[in-house]
């Protein structure tokens, strides 16, 4: 009942704010995105629809954390607040998307360097890090478990003494880097990050609960619920986008996830595959170039190149989101080893499309 709700609130509070920032931005002519040359829309759209995903994904977990009653022990829900202490993870996750969001708003409206950035998503780690987010080893399907603890430093801070656990704090720093990066790189199609981060976000919450972790399942669904409203007003055509504040809030809620899921970087590369082999085929392509990576403005995301092979802005969308969910499903049944190996099929198989879709918009150019 408790995914159930929190989906459910964040549903319909992620509707009524994504709704009054469309009229916001509209009347104010917030945050206009103007085309541009690699653009897909032809008239200015605001970019204020992330700050409404955002706040509906705090105000649901907020309001958990607060209303919570002692009862919420016997539910499996550890964040609750009591004597008016709070859970550090929570706590840091909360800090953390507000940090980053801050800022990002800010680019959002003004513009911000890309080292600032990157900086940014750095310190976001960071502050997950300091707060207890992380794992100390990864489950090997082939055998015993992978340490990541075997490095350790302790750093004190004031009175706190704060222990870096190098291998396992570097881990979340990549891969906080590469979620947010991934979802803001192919945030270039109506609905597609969102799209796909609820995907996401749905499975995890599933595998949380079979596992029985309620709360991480319950800070899932309120992830999908929140992205799902918003999803009213971002489908082909959008009326409103994330915004680099949307985009990367859901990267950082994924790797998050992850992490205090016990490590299911697995399953979330199931659903992200196509995305996260999208945006290192792009960057690889790009230095090939001698381009930029990062700042390069070009069409050659997965979703541009189906969109020169003929196919709609909507069965784009349709397509790429039917292979993640299959590839994601899968993430429910199949065994730790036979992941590895779906993994391995579906980087050589989206290898295989990408190279064909070039070599086909290249005949037809």
């Amino acid at each position: 009942m408790n995914l159930v709700l929190g989906f459910l609130l964040a549903v319909a509070i992620s509707l009524i704010l994504s709704y009054f920032a469309l009229k916001l931005a509209k009347k104010y002519s917030l945050a206009m995105q103007q085309p541009r040359e690699r653009d897909l829309h032809s008239k200015p759209i605001s970019r204020l629809g992330g700050a409404a995903v955002v706040l509906s994904f705090l105000l649901v977990i907020i309001g958990y954390a607060i209303f919570a009653s002692a009862s919420a022990t016997d539910l499996g829900f550890p964040f609750a607040i009591f004597s008016l202490s709070i859970d550090k993870r929570l706590l840091g996750i909360i800090l953390a998307v507000i940090f980053m969001s801050v800022v990002m708003l800010y680019d959002d409206f003004k513009g911000v360097p890309a080292y600032l950035k990157f900086a940014t998503q750095i310190v976001t780690a960071l502050i997950l890090i300091l707060t207890g987010v992380g794992i100390t080893y990864l489950n090997n399907p082939f055998g015993l478990v992978i340490p990541l603890d075997t490095i350790s430093y302790p750093v004190q801070i004031g009175a706190n003494v704060f222990h870096f656990v190098f291998w396992a704090d570097l881990l979340l720093i990549g891969w906080v880097l590469l979620m947010t990066n991934a979802t803001n790189f192919i945030d270039g199609l109506d609905g597609l990050s969102g799209s796909l981060s609820f995907v996401a976000a749905v499975i995890l919450a599933i595998l949380s609960f079979q596992m029985g972790q309620t709360a991480v399942a319950i800070l899932a669904s309120v992830f999908a619920g929140a992205i799902f409203g918003f999803l009213f007003f971002n489908l082909p055509n959008a009326k409103i986008f994330l915004g680099d504040t949307g985009s990367m809030f859901l990267g950082l809620i994924l790797a998050v996830l992850t992490f205090i899921s016990g490590g299911k970087l697995a399953t979330v590369f199931l659903v992200f595959a196509i995305a996260i082999i999208d945006a290192i085929y792009v960057i690889v392509k790009r230095l090939i170039k001698g381009k930029n990576p990062f700042t390069s403005a070009d069409q050659t995301h997965l979703h541009h190149r189906f969109l020169r092979a003929g196919l709609s802005k909507s069965a784009t969308l349709f397509v790429i989101i039917l292979f993640s969910l299959a590839f994601g499903l899968s993430a429910l049944y199949l065994e730790p080893k036979l992941k590895l190996i779906t993994l391995g099929v579906l980087t050589i198989l989206t290898l295989i499309m990408f190279i064909s879709l070039d070599l086909k918009n290249k005949k037809v150019s």
